[in-house]
């Protein structure tokens, strides 16, 4: 018995689009980061000509400054989660995570200390695993970061984290975009 295949064959189309590049404006061997400075590869280059350390940035801070746009830079990631600086009381500055899924901010027992931060009571709360745990709730003058300013801010004190998350009672008047070095806050 004889099989018989029939094939289809559509015709194939190649679309070229022209482009605009620019030459090198800088001589050596560089590449530039997310923020447009460049940073010096001649270490890896073929050729045996001397590189050249590029001084100056590519890329500026745009000239139109938005009052409502805050930008905080993220120090490093654990987990995946970014990690900011973030003041208290005008005075104390601590590493916390940016945690959107924390209806609260939660600093931990040795910030409570350095902040002295006297507990107004006890509430429980639910977990992202489900778990329901009890936390003391306080109150601090002030947290900023990136330029915002919320005072009398309600927190939460746990007694095993080892950072704080830094929670939406804090940015709740604000559309927040992670980007890859900085998190930025729109306010609304």
């Amino acid at each position: 018995m004889r099989r018989i295949i029939n094939l289809l064959i559509l015709p194939l189309t190649v679309v070229l689009t022209p482009s605009i590049s620019s030459a090198q404006q800088e001589h050596g061997c560089f590449m530039l980061d997310g923020t447009g400075n460049p940073i010096n590869l001649g270490h890896l280059c073929s050729n045996n000509s001397p590189t050249q350390t590029i001084k100056t940035p590519r890329r500026h801070a745009p000239n139109k400054i938005d009052p409502d746009v805050f930008s905080v830079p993220i120090k490093r990631r654990e987990g995946g989660t970014p990690v900011i600086d973030v003041q208290f009381n005008k005075k104390y500055t601590f590493e916390m995570l940016f945690d959107t899924g924390a209806s609260l901010t939660i600093i931990t027992a040795p910030m409570a200390k350095t902040l002295k931060i006297k507990p107004l009571g006890i509430l429980p709360f639910q977990t992202a695993s489900n778990n329901r745990i009890h936390f003391e709730i306080g109150s601090v003058t002030s947290v900023t970061a990136g330029g915002i300013i919320s005072k009398d801010l309600d927190i939460a004190i746990s007694p095993s984290m080892d950072i704080g998350l830094l929670g939406q009672n804090f940015y709740n008047q604000y559309d927040i975009t992670i980007k890859y070095g900085t998190i930025e806050f729109r306010r609304r």
